[in-house]
């Protein structure tokens, strides 16, 4: 396989440049060269690429179809050879769902990995959480780092992926979902709130940003309280808390990310549910696939770390967790 797609690099030139000389220039070869790998390609593809006259060059309806394609087969070819590099030099791909750049737990892992092991090279994808299950399956990325629903709300997050594999994974802490409070509201002056008082209250309402499952099984435990979800201008945890003295009203806080400085008029507060009973767990996940040693030393840290993480915030209702190896069962179709 041509990793560097050359002549499709070519066509998508001359396509554009609709000039044999100028994208001969552009590719710094001569345009014999690059009309000879012209006439190769349409000879394997079956069809012509372009009309040529003396003075005129056109895409043919043909060439005109093919043209995305052949961008598409550019693009992936980079990521190909983007990710045989990666291989070759022996990177550690790891996964994180997006929005987690703000949890200082998460942040403190990678550091001390990169600080212990600066021989270890390490690339972080940025990913949704259902992409980050489907890549580990496919072997994209080796470890993925998440927020997921306590307890079960592991493997639930798998099945809204489609997916029956099964993940190891280490539980690095456990936070109570809760409410942050603008200054001014009712429950602002309250350490912890019944979940009866929910009834009738306007709550800014978490988005699937943070993955289906979780989003789900809070909005479904605050509806069965009367609670009134409002869907804010964005949805994630960061914004949610945010948006929350903007719009006067409480949003559900995931416990991980820090509330911002005191603001004129006070400071946002983080309010336990006392009877919603859901949790949020950041596990570290891994690939079922042979393990290359990066992946080892890796994993080998997150167990060490797991107990320091649970504990790094000093906030109110945060659970620590003993580190722990666990392996989900096979969910239920």
């Amino acid at each position: 396989m041509d990793l560097d797609a050359r002549p499709y690099r070519y066509f998508v030139t001359v396509a554009e440049k609709l000039s044999f000389r100028r994208a001969a220039e552009a590719h710094n070869i001569s345009q014999p060269a690059l009309s000879a790998q012209i006439r190769e390609l349409e000879r394997r593809l079956g069809f012509p690429l372009f009309t040529r006259t003396r003075h005129n060059v056109e895409l043919t309806a043909q060439g005109t179809l093919f043209l995305d394609n052949a961008r598409r087969i550019i693009l992936e070819t980079a990521l190909i050879g983007r990710a045989a590099e990666e291989i070759r030099r022996d990177w550690l791909r790891v996964g994180i769902a997006h929005h987690m750049a703000g949890i200082p737990e998460r942040n403190a892992l990678v550091d001390s990995f990169l600080a212990a092991r600066p021989d270890n090279r390490l690339r972080i994808h940025g990913r949704a959480p259902a992409q980050l299950y489907q890549e580990l399956a496919d072997g994209m990325i080796e470890v993925a780092i998440n927020l997921e629903v306590a307890g079960s709300g592991a493997s639930r997050s798998a099945v809204e992926t489609g997916m029956a594999d099964e993940f190891p994974r280490i539980v690095l802490g456990r936070r109570p979902v809760a409410l942050a409070v603008p200054p001014g509201h009712a429950f602002h002056g309250a350490d912890a709130v019944a979940l009866s008082q929910l009834d009738g209250c306007r709550i800014g309402s978490l988005s699937r940003a943070h993955g289906v499952r979780l989003s789900e099984v809070i909005a479904r435990g605050l509806r069965q309280a009367g609670a009134e979800l409002v869907n804010l201008p964005e949805g994630d945890a960061p914004a949610l808390i945010r948006y929350a003295p903007i719009f006067g009203i409480p949003v559900i806080s995931l416990g991980w990310f820090a509330m911002p400085e005191e603001r004129e008029g006070g400071r946002l507060k983080q309010v336990a549910v006392e009877g919603l009973g859901i949790e949020t767990e950041l596990v570290a996940i891994r690939s079922r696939r042979p393990a290359r040693a990066a992946v080892d030393r890796f994993w080998d840290l997150m167990k060490e770390g797991a107990g320091d993480a649970a504990g790094a915030l000093p906030q109110a209702g945060v659970t620590p967790v003993r580190p722990s190896e666990r392996t989900l069962p096979r969910p239920s179709p």
